[in-house]
């Protein structure tokens, strides 16, 4: 009489991949952890002090002052980061006063590194302003 009955839960489809973000089913007060490989983006004027972790995918036009992480980094022509760059796969466009670690490292030549890279495999290409060392790592 006084107490509501309870509404039955959603059980969500154990293989949701091949549907598109929009259409997957959430149920009411939990989030659902999707790998939809979808890119963070951080855009220019966006200023951070402390870090940034993510398992995917990152977009970076900001200032970070502090360590950025992800799988993959992607820092565009307006992006700084002073501090620490740590990925599996990192393109730089703008600028990183620290270090940087990669698997896959990627200098383009709008870019300006002020310290050491440690990486696997590196590509710099002409016009790259570059201030520190490179030293290789061996693979895992």
């Amino acid at each position: 009489m006084f107490f509501k009955k309870p509404k039955p839960k959603k059980i969500l489809p154990e293989n949701t991949s091949h549907v598109p973000l929009s259409s997957k089913p959430q149920a009411k007060g939990r989030n659902v952890d999707v790998d939809t490989g979808e890119i963070s983006d951080i855009s220019h004027g966006l200023d951070i002090t402390g870090s940034i972790v993510s398992k995917g995918k990152v977009r970076f036009n900001g200032t970070v002052k502090g360590t950025l992480e992800a799988e993959s980094i992607y820092v565009g022509e307006d992006g700084f980061v002073d501090g620490k760059v740590i990925a599996t796969e990192a393109v730089i466009l703008g600028r990183i006063k620290g270090s940087l670690k990669g698997k896959k490292v990627r200098l383009a030549a709008t870019s300006r590194i002020e310290g050491d890279t440690f990486h696997e495999v590196i590509a710099i290409e002409d016009g790259a302003i570059y201030e520190g060392s490179i030293k290789r790592i061996k693979p895992d």
